[in-house]
């Protein structure tokens, strides 16, 4: 639909007034971020430390991962808030993030794990594991423990004047023994909650032998009832998620039913090739981004299972998750379809079904665009304020998941890409189109139907690391209020536009709004100018709006079904009933709404009015 001046205007005031809130309450968490050292850079620091110790690294595959310290950055947000966090983190030289870079043999033990600053560029960890059988001479505890705290002070700098010894351990095997020693920083406890105990830095190291086995410069030492607390959550959003999965099968068995049932109707007919050739689209880009996380899936490779075999099982788990979202958008999409035509007949402007009959290149899907990116930045407003009172009052706290999964790809661009559009299109398909369609055929209200479909929408979303994880499922169905009453309001594709930005932009923001490398920054940047770069196009080239008349996409048997229709609703007229109660008795008994809607035009067009 035309969007008005006034709308316009209404729109970019309460955009601007929502970049301001977002500025003023989120923008602090990306201060203190710093990636500028990069990816190919920890490999070789990585590589020249092992070649240094004498390790021949050409004899085993690698992969390199990023990653957070989530339980560091867990206790830290709930105990001391996000600028307390950001002073630990610089009182201590503490990093939140890191390089995790692999070394490893097919069907062997042995294997090298490096963690490297993205900060510093330093070794901040490493773990070399070995066999159980294998055998180091054993120096005995006091002396292993003077070559661990010489090998702190060495390459470290390690002051035992500022630390306290914490404990030891001991693990005897069959040939070794090995010895684990931990510090305690001094003036370091972080409280959890009275008489529930609190946190330590910890900086340790396992030795055996004359060998540095095992090192951590900065280790949290959080208490048990906090791990204990965070478990119960995470059991109980898995619980809300399942209940969500089977709401959700729910929803995909009525869009099967209702396709199956519509198959031959004009809306199914017309829309069904637009959906199968998006799906294949999203299809082959989630496959080729499989390869782009090849990475992901090396780091949790088990040694001691073939990497074939490995390899397989994944990507049969692949090809299931694909085929299951090619599923779950063309089944929604149809049926969505030809629901929304049928329960909001004046809104026939709002769904893929009018670009598919005038054409996505023009003025109007640009403006539409358009709009898409002051509705992300009004999102983010929301989610700002939500977030602000839940961390104010309810100790909520959250986790930069999303963000350590990307850099660890080869082409992050790709990831933040393929991501970002799937969810956005799978969920406004899904909930949008179809769900709040199906709600308002049954519940017979516009809003009771967003409410119902955002909560469901919320649940969702129970799996995401923010805690409390109920809080989760709140923030997401506010957020799904809006998107509903904007969905029903200017359509499908401001949203699908505002969400992917939405995605991207949190997939991303500590690459542009923290130090990282130019190749993060501009990639970042690229991905959400894509939507842009098309609305430029469509603006441009503005090709005529020539909708095609429903009338002139019909076939023969459709022809012939328009015909009883006009002769029924003819005879049914001049018997003195309404128009409206014939056009539901012929739908309650499974008419195309469509034909119907034609055949009474016509009706009126021929009895003149």
């Amino acid at each position: 639909m035309k969007i008005k001046a006034k709308s316009w205007l209404l729109f970019i005031i309460l955009s601007g007034l929502c970049f301001g809130l977002w500025y003023r309450i989120e923008y602090p968490r990306f201060a203190y971020i710093n990636l500028s050292f990069g990816k190919q850079q920890a490999v070789q620091t990585a590589g020249n430390y092992l070649l240094a110790q004498g390790v021949d690294i050409g004899k085993y595959a690698r992969s390199v991962v990023f990653e957070a310290d989530e339980g560091f950055n867990r206790y830290l947000q709930f105990s001391a808030g996000l600028k307390g966090e950001e002073d630990f983190i610089a009182r201590h030289d503490f990093d939140l993030f890191f390089w995790k870079i692999r070394f490893f043999k097919e069907l062997h033990k042995q294997e090298y794990v490096i963690y490297i600053s993205p900060r510093s560029g330093k070794i901040i960890g490493f773990t070399y594991l070995i066999d159980s059988l294998e055998s180091r001479l054993d120096l005995g505890k006091d002396a292993t423990r003077r070559n661990a705290e010489l090998f702190l002070k060495n390459n470290y700098n390690f002051d035992l004047e500022q630390y306290d010894f914490h404990g030891e351990k001991i693990k005897r095997y069959e040939n070794r023994t090995e010895y684990t020693f931990s510090w305690e920083k001094k003036g370091v406890y972080l409280p959890w909650k009275p008489g529930q105990g609190g946190a330590k830095l910890l900086t340790e190291v396992t030795v055996a032998g004359d060998q540095v086995r095992e090192f951590y410069k900065n280790d949290l030492d959080l208490p048990d009832k906090f791990l204990r607390y965070v478990d119960n959550q995470f059991i109980l959003g898995e619980y809300l998620y399942r209940i969500f999965y089977l709401l959700l099968l729910g929803l995909l068995a009525c869009s099967v039913s209702i396709v199956l049932k519509r198959k031959q109707d004009f809306v199914p007919r017309i829309t069904r090739k637009w959906f199968y050739y998006v799906s294949g689209f999203l299809v082959v880009i989630n496959l080729i981004d499989i390869f782009n996380n090849l990475q992901n899936i090396m780091m949790i490779y088990p040694t001691s299972a073939s990497l074939g075999s490995f390899l397989g099982l994944s990507m049969m788990r692949v090809l299931l998750n694909v085929s299951f979202l090619a599923l779950s958008f063309i089944l929604p999409g149809i049926a969505g379809e030809s629901l929304y035509s049928e329960v909001f007949p004046k809104n026939k402007y709002n769904t893929f079904l009018d670009y598919i009959k005038s054409g996505f290149f023009n003025r109007k899907a640009a403006s539409s665009i358009l709009l898409g990116y002051l509705l992300w930045i009004m999102m983010l407003g929301i989610q700002a304020v939500i977030f602000y009172f839940g961390q104010r009052f309810l100790g909520v706290w959250r986790e930069w998941q999303t963000m350590t999964d990307l850099s660890s790809s080869y082409i992050p661009l790709l990831g933040m890409f393929v991501i970002s559009l799937t969810a956005s299109l799978k969920e406004e398909i899904i909930f949008r189109l179809f769900g709040i369609s199906l709600a308002k055929k049954y519940l017979r209200n516009s809003i009771l139907a967003v409410v119902v479909v955002s909560f469901i929408w919320g649940m969702g979303h129970s799996m995401y690391a923010i805690f409390p994880v109920w809080f989760r499922i709140v923030e997401v169905t506010l957020i799904g209020f809006f998107c509903g009453f904007i969905f029903l309001k200017f359509g499908i594709l401001p949203l699908i536009v505002a969400h992917y930005l939405f995605n991207v932009f949190w997939s991303s923001a500590a690459y542009i709004l923290g130090q990282s490398t130019v190749y993060l920054f501009s990639t970042a940047l690229g991905v959400l100018f894509i939507p842009l770069g098309f609305a430029g196009a469509a603006y441009f080239l503005n090709r005529e709006i020539k909708e095609k008349q429903f009338h002139l996409m019909l076939d023969k048997t459709q022809e012939y079904n328009l015909q009883v229709l006009n002769i029924f609703i003819t005879t049914k007229k001049n018997q003195g009933i309404p128009l409206n109660l014939i056009r539901e008795e012929l739908i309650r008994h499974n008419w195309d709404h469509t034909l119907v809607n034609i055949a009474i035009e016509r009706v009126l067009t021929s009895q003149g009015g």
